[in-house]
């Protein structure tokens, strides 16, 4: 039964997703929608639940109850190959005797296309993933990139509604992985198809995501688009996974700031009206490239962290150990209640 109404936009619907492995919940509970065409990130640290739930939906593992619905069909006790997905892993689990081609070519020879339809259907998606020139080639004989994109090809080319990716950018270095993520985004904007993607890294998550699930012990913290998570965290969990951020309690609340909110100077008469101002000695300042960290010590004890960009010469330079004030709107503070 497909949806009508207000559910026809989504694609997948899942109510009440639980796993346990030796009594232990895995998956405790998980409800969320993605629509077509969405890009939807399940965003957590290790152990929290993001993995199982990827493969609950892959049918690679059954849930103990919940409700897992494709396009309105229940799935959740279909096998993996009667589920109309596929699955983009870390290693890309490619066949290392097969060309390009051929590894792209598998499932639909396996599901005995005609040969003019399976070489069509090779032909583009080698097209979209921008690896035509390299079709007869081995996997050894490409980088860890083309690799991924053989992977990513691979699972395209069986056109499914929903495409998983289990990590996918992993083991790939820093400058190549930001490369994807770029690359990724715009495969997915090209096929029009919902991606679900799992991930640790929160840079990923910000930078290719429609919206977002943060997953934190089996359950979901926290879901909206990456402005809704980073700016507005619902929970202290999200603020400290999502981003960096400082925590300060004042008056029976929690301030939330973020250190690109927070700004640094050698006393209070380095700030404007308005601003909310408070002294401390820097402790520690990290140079990273692009910006320096400065972490400050408040005379309660608490750290604030704030980052400045290294624009020029001009800045001030401020010492270890000094004596100085860091100050912050009040319109760019969080507030977490209890």
């Amino acid at each position: 039964m497909t949806a009508t109404g207000p559910l026809a936009d989504v694609l997948l619907h899942i109510r009440g997703l639980r796993k346990s492995f030796r009594g232990s919940h895995a998956v405790d509970g998980v409800d969320l929608d993605i629509r077509r065409g969405e890009f939807f990130t399940m965003l957590g640290p290790s152990g929290s639940g993001k993995t199982t739930t990827l493969r609950l939906i892959a049918g690679f593992e059954r849930p103990d109850g919940g409700e897992i619905r494709l396009d309105g069909q229940d799935v959740a006790r279909l096998a993996p190959f009667e589920r109309d997905v596929n699955t983009v892993f870390q290693d890309y689990a490619l066949f290392p005797h097969m060309t390009v081609a051929a590894n792209i070519a598998y499932g639909l020879e396996a599901k005995r296309l005609p040969r003019a339809e399976i070489r069509a259907r090779v032909d583009e998606a080698l097209r979209v993933v921008q690896l035509g020139p390299l079709s007869d080639r081995l996997p050894q004989q490409l980088s860890g990139g083309q690799r991924q994109r053989v992977g990513l090809a691979r699972a395209i080319v069986n056109r499914p509604q929903l495409l998983l990716l289990d990590e996918p950018l992993g083991a790939l270095d820093l400058k190549l992985r930001q490369d994807m993520q770029i690359e990724l985004k715009h495969i997915q904007q090209t096929l029009g198809i919902a991606f679900l993607y799992v991930t640790h890294d929160q840079e990923e998550a910000l930078s290719m995501s429609d919206r977002i699930a943060v997953f934190n012990n089996g359950r979901i913290e926290q879901m909206g688009t990456p402005t809704e998570v980073y700016d507005c965290p619902a929970t202290e969990f999200v603020a400290g996974f999502v981003g960096t951020s400082t925590i300060l309690p004042r008056g029976g609340r929690r301030l939330v700031l973020r250190p690109e909110k927070v700004r640094l100077a050698a006393d209070a008469t380095g700030f404007g009206a308005g601003w909310q101002v408070e002294r401390g000695r820097l402790e520690e300042s990290v140079y990273v490239g692009l910006f320096t960290r400065h972490i400050v010590r408040l005379p309660s004890g608490e750290t604030v962290t704030a980052v400045a960009q290294n624009a020029g010469r001009g800045a001030p330079r401020l010492l270890r150990g000094q004596d100085v004030a860091v100050g912050w709107h009040p319109e760019d503070v969080f507030v977490l209640n209890g």
